[in-house]
């Protein structure tokens, strides 16, 4: 049983007078209003954006604002594959056990390529214009290009829907993730991922915290009562793997009552805390070094693959691997 939309939105945004301005400015110092509510700890932009501003954002400007270039470079393409090889490899149980998949959010589409060589049927969403037509043209996906909507697939399609680095972009992310879970078949999975606002307050530079795009940042516990209130339910096979992560795989049960528990003043509290420890830069440790370390890594990345060739032939490497280990599995 799903709480109201009203509700579920209230929980999103946080009641009139619950909030703390945690910062003024974007990673780059430019004018953002970032909020934190204090009954659950939840962070957000402030004011949140309409779903007209998004979508413009979104078909046109985003890749170019985060990535600095409208089509996906090699570097980022190979960085992408591995990530999705090494997330396989740690979920094989999971995936080897679905057969149609849906990518909200497919980006470049190293996921939905990878699923795809290991016999699933893959279909993807992807809202930029650019980064859609790569998918089709380029990695001869089934991608749409498309913004999210309760008429885009029949109900009780898919048996694993992923949504990487996704859920901090939406505006109302509990009614978002109702919607794309009612797309799940009975016993279905919906695999969540964004980043982990105490991850980047520790490993963050000081200062290079927020931006537009991000409209929602979820820590552990925010993440978990966001799906609850959507009707989903944690996994247990895969809980201890995802334990104090951000991202989660879950089963959609809307027979389940609403979570017992929708504020966590002692969470609010406990984000507030460490963002202030980051402003006030008491996680230095070691960051000196970071950009050297990036910039090495940047370096590694682009030789291997102008090496390993086009995406189509880096993917289907990573494919004939992770095949060969779902066997073994």
């Amino acid at each position: 049983m799903l709480i109201s939309d009203e509700r579920a939105m209230e929980w999103a945004l946080g009641r009139e007078g619950t909030h703390e301005v945690v910062s003024e400015t974007d990673r780059r110092g430019r004018p953002l209003r970032t909020v934190i509510c204090m009954e659950t700890g939840l962070v957000r932009n402030d004011p949140v954006p309409d779903d007209a501003e998004l979508a413009r954002f979104y078909a046109q400007d985003y890749r170019i604002a985060y990535k600095g270039a409208a089509k996906p470079r090699r570097r980022q393409i190979l960085r992408n594959f591995r990530r999705v090889a090494s997330h396989l490899r740690t979920f094989r149980d999971v995936y080897g056990a679905v057969a149609h998949v849906l990518d909200v959010g497919a980006g470049s589409g190293e996921f939905a390529f990878v699923m795809a060589r290991l016999g699933k049927t893959v279909k993807g969403i992807e809202p930029n214009l650019s980064y859609a037509a790569f998918c089709r043209e380029e990695m001869k996906l089934d991608v749409r290009t498309a913004n999210l909507a309760p008429d885009l697939f029949a109900p009780a399609q898919f048996d694993l829907i992923r949504l990487n680095h996704v859920l901090e972009h939406l505006n109302n992310p509990v009614k978002y993730l109702a919607q794309i879970a009612c797309w799940l078949k009975p016993g279905g999975v919906l695999y969540v991922e964004t980043p982990n606002i105490e991850t980047d307050c520790r490993e963050k530079s000081r200062g290079n915290m927020f931006h537009y795009a991000h409209i929602f940042n979820f820590n552990p516990w925010t993440l978990r009562a966001c799906a609850g209130l959507a009707g989903l339910v944690e996994m247990p096979d895969t809980m201890q793997r995802s334990a104090g992560a951000t991202s989660v795989f879950f089963r959609r049960d809307a027979s389940a009552p609403p979570p017992a528990t929708v504020e966590n003043p002692e969470n609010a509290r406990h984000v507030r805390a460490m963002i202030q420890a980051h402003y006030a830069g008491a996680f230095r440790k070691g960051k000196l070094a970071k950009p050297f370390v990036k910039l090495a890594t940047q370096v590694e990345e682009t030789l291997t693959g102008l090496v390993a060739g086009s995406p189509d032939a880096i993917g289907e490497r990573v494919a004939r691997s992770l095949l060969a280990t779902m066997r073994s599995g």
